[in-house]
């Protein structure tokens, strides 16, 4: 195992009804996991618990952390199939990277502070108790249209204005 080891960096999203401290210790058992099988940690971002783009496994948060480590090639495939038994894990992604330079950690996680509940507020159309925005009635009729001025459009060698003329005159 002490040939060529590759640089390589995993994301992985942790179950949100876990505890920090649950959290903490399944980041800490993966990297555990890396280091018994002769792998060097670079880095291990924690993200905390965000709010996911879309629902996974009936889930909208998750605790996001993502590692950077240099091991061997067989190893990361026994890590996601570890991720893939653990119902703890939602998601998870492994890429390999040929140079050190091109890790990057996290960029732009500003925390919520509570913003999800007013995201979720505007979807519903307001609070409770708000009117909300003021919605269109229909009463069967459309809407009147306006008159539409083509003086502006007097070019002689426009082939439409003829066609335009036309449907000016018969809109009135």
């Amino acid at each position: 195992m002490d040939g060529q080891k590759n640089i390589y960096e995993t994301i992985f999203v942790l179950h949100p009804e876990l505890t920090e401290e649950e959290a903490e210790t399944g980041i800490q058992n993966v990297v555990q996991f890396l280091e018994t099988r002769g792998g060097e940690i670079i880095r291990v971002d924690r993200a905390g618990k965000r709010r996911l783009a879309y629902p996974v496994a009936k889930q909208r948060y998750g605790y996001y952390s993502l590692l950077h480590y240099r091991v061997a090639p067989e190893v990361p495939a026994t890590l996601e199939r570890s991720f893939s038994l653990n119902e703890r894990v939602l998601r998870y992604l492994t890429v390999r990277y040929a140079k050190e330079e091109q890790l990057i950690g996290f960029t732009r996680l500003a925390d919520d502070d509570g913003h999800e509940e007013e995201r979720d507020d505007r979807r519903r159309g307001g609070r409770r108790g708000d009117a909300g925005p003021p919605r269109m009635r229909s009463r069967g009729r459309p809407p009147a249209v306006e008159s539409v001025s083509l003086e502006d459009d007097d070019d002689p060698d426009d082939e439409y204005a003829e066609a335009r003329e036309q449907i000016a005159e018969e809109a009135c």
